[in-house]
């Protein structure tokens, strides 16, 4: 039974695993989980970024240990799990009479594993946690099971209760994120060295869900496929709360920022209507990326948008059931740079179904279209997606192997082995920068630094930087593309 103390019922500590990561994001989820506890009950909210501090998991639980939480909840990924999972493990040991929570992606697909193996863990939250939290809290407080609440996992009586994940429907009716629960941390947004925002930082969501089955994929499953919208007005009445706060730059983390191309054209025009000046990045499909909607969405401050294109061969596409084709990316791509947008577009290399010719039309494809960014990665095999499920039914995946992340490599033994893709992957980066050594490419550059003030931010203040000079000098010699670090999770699990 949790202890009272100065009129509060019980104090919880939500933290990141421990970790390092270039993109110091802001962990959206757990400041709404902290904001919808505050609304609702009489607790104390601690709230630590250890992933963005870079804390080790001995600091990580100096911390805890200092804060003497009755609850502590951590999120977690695939690609942080195991760090997670050591520093709840020392975490109970230095707080033997906690509760401690898990969720995030990897705990939502992985409960029952988790529990079976894990005695320390004590409940599971799966899917997303605003709710769940504060009703496991009620049952705590009260001493009772929580074994009706929608999204808890948990063991009792020697078998393990599974319940069904927990979305929030309403997301109007949750109270907005409260940022200064974290104000002591300077979050940003930078590739390779290369800082890309400038001034106050933060991340906002206006949409939760995706209704689409890409195979690598695991968001449609963390949602049931359910897209739900925040309203336009809901959404620019928390723009407008932290333009008040003095926020410059932010990204929507939405999967899909354009999926309802009308509501996305009601937000901008509201941002419009308010002179809300800010510089916003997101992400869209590019079967939803029309030029008058690319243009409205620049006039509103949407300076840089992320595509998912993946791959430029319609055989690799299918596989992965993306549902569009390599010109609608092309068109995609070029709608939104005739609008004054920034592209950053996203490849895979690796598909089981991929050919060198394949990856020879992605390579051809990134360097024509001359995308401003790309991200490139050898696929990964993650619990949670169809291509997880798929390996499961074959019995190629091992006793542990649900633990980590996972290289397509390591299972498609008929395919590219592990140095065959990381060439590719090297390669791809090339072509992109050659894409640029040319007339049309320097044309190109003079005309969005004509058009975009993050662009011509991005230039000014890196002219000096040596990161930059390292960019070019790799894309001369041949370019070694970025190590990869885990990336700030977005979930709304603990």
């Amino acid at each position: 039974m949790p202890r009272k103390r100065d009129g509060v019922l019980i104090k919880v500590l939500l933290s990141t695993p421990p970790g390092k990561t270039l993109e110091k994001w802001p962990p959206l989820g757990l400041l709404y989980i902290a904001s919808n506890i505050r609304e609702n009950r009489s607790d104390e909210v601690v709230v630590i970024d250890a992933f963005c501090e870079g804390l080790s998991q001995k600091k990580l639980v100096e911390r805890m240990a200092k804060e003497k939480p009755d609850v502590v909840g951590l999120n977690c990924s695939t690609h942080t799990f195991l760090e997670a999972i050591n520093a709840l493990q020392e975490a109970k040991k230095a707080l033997p009479e906690s509760k401690i929570v898990l969720g995030g992606y990897h705990a939502t697909f992985a409960s029952e594993k988790i529990l079976a193996e894990y005695g320390f863990v004590d409940y599971i939250i799966k899917g997303e946690a605003e709710h769940a939290m504060v009703q496991l809290l009620d049952r705590l407080e009260k001493g009772k099971s929580p074994e009706d609440v929608t999204g808890i996992s948990f063991r009792q009586d020697g078998r393990i209760i599974n319940n069904p994940l927990s979305l929030v429907s309403e997301l109007d009716a949750l109270p907005f994120p409260d940022r200064s629960l974290l104000s002591n941390i300077d979050y940003g947004y930078s590739f390779q060295g290369i800082p890309l925002t400038f001034g106050k930082f933060t991340t906002l969501s206006t949409s939760r869900g995706c209704p689409f089955r890409c195979t690598y994929c695991s968001c449609a499953a963390f949602s049931l496929r359910k897209w739900r919208p925040r309203s336009a007005e809901n959404v620019v009445e928390e723009l407008e709360t932290v333009h008040e706060q003095g926020y410059k730059n932010c990204v929507i983390v939405d999967d899909n920022f354009t999926h309802n191309p009308k509501r996305t054209e009601e937000i901008c025009d509201l941002i419009i209507e308010r002179n809300i000046d800010m510089q916003f990045y997101c992400e869209g499909r590019v079967d939803g990326a029309s030029y008058e909607l690319m243009r409205k969405m620049r006039k509103a401050g949407i300076n840089v948008i992320y595509f998912g294109a993946e791959s430029a061969d319609e055989k690799v596409l299918d596989y992965y059931k993306k549902h569009i084709n390599p010109e609608k990316t092309r068109t995609a791509i070029a709608n939104a740079k005739k609008a004054g947008m920034l592209v950053v577009t996203s490849f895979i290399v690796g598909a089981p179904v991929e050919t060198r010719e394949a990856v020879q039309r992605t390579f051809d494809f990134v360097r024509s279209t001359r995308p401003h960014g790309v991200q490139v990665n050898v696929l990964d095999c993650l619990i949670g997606t169809s291509i997880w499920e798929d390996l499961e039914k074959n019995g190629s995946l091992g006793r542990d192997d649900w633990k980590r992340n996972h290289r397509i490599y390591e299972y498609n033994k008929d395919g590219f082995c592990k140095e065959e893709l990381e060439g590719f992957v090297k390669e791809a980066y090339s072509n992109w920068l050659k894409g640029w050594w040319s007339r049309e490419g320097i044309a190109d550059i003079l005309r969005i630094l004509s058009k975009n003030k993050t662009a011509r931010r991005v230039v000014v203040s890196n002219l000096m930087n040596p990161a930059v000079r390292k960019l070019i000098f790799n894309g001369m010699r041949g370019f070694e593309p970025p190590k990869e670090l885990p990336k700030p999770e977005t979930s709304t699990s603990p």
